[in-house]
């Protein structure tokens, strides 16, 4: 059994790296309104300091290097619309740091030392986004003809709003999000796991995360 555990505060620290994106125009600000609108939408309990946080953009600066501009070039993907340090948790239950990086076509998964694209999901491919109805930093792609991806971000709703607006300018469809407190999904293509997330009491906001078979229990308090 593994054990691992993340603080709002360390969370925070590990994987807030660049600065937000301010700005003004039309488009700008019709963009702020219908994340706005999401936001009210997603009944979630989400965590108060989520309020104050506004999504990061290329905080890696990706869109610089001329490694992703030619992977962007040979997948016909315009713009690299956001790049964070995050956590996926692995199909053994353990923390790994990736980046993630999202364009208008596709989610990438990126091997932060080798600076290695380990997976690319093309946004078509996704067929939902699970998280609990508590104030965790825990959400799921779920990818259907392949397996899912566990991710931890502080960033979290900034995150899942921007996948709903880029899932809708690029299928004309809209991404369902899914709000359950246990969650089944796949950590390859022939095993399923299945995640609960329970709320304890108390007044520090932790998560912990204990890897059993057949899954994870997740404890915020």
């Amino acid at each position: 059994m593994s054990l691992y555990s993340f603080s709002e505060g360390e969370l925070d620290e590990r994987l807030e790296n660049g600065e937000s994106v301010g700005g003004g125009g039309a488009a700008q600000q019709q963009q702020h309104e219908e994340e706005e609108r999401l936001k009210r939408n997603w009944s979630k309990k989400r965590r108060r300091s989520s309020e104050h946080k506004s999504c990061l953009g290329d905080s890696l600066g990706l869109r610089d290097q001329s490694k992703f501009c030619s992977l962007m070039a040979k997948t016909g993907e315009r713009s690299i619309l956001f790049s964070e340090s995050v956590i996926k948790v692995n199909r053994k239950g353990k923390p790994q740091e990736r980046w993630l990086m999202i364009t208008d076509g596709a989610l990438y998964n990126i091997e932060p030392t080798s600076v290695k694209v380990r997976r690319r999901i093309a946004l078509s491919n996704i067929s939902h986004i699970s998280t609990s109805q508590l104030s965790d930093n825990f959400f799921i792609i779920h990818v259907p003809s392949e397996y899912d991806y566990l991710f931890v971000s502080a960033h979290k709703t900034e995150i899942v709003l921007l996948l709903v607006r880029v899932y809708r300018e690029a299928t004309g469809e809209e991404l369902q999000l899914v709000m359950q407190n246990v969650i089944d999904y796949r950590i390859d293509k022939d095993q399923q796991r299945r995640i609960s997330f329970e709320e304890a009491r108390g007044t520090c906001l932790h998560t912990h995360a204990f890897t059993r078979v057949p899954g994870l229990m997740i404890t915020t308090h």
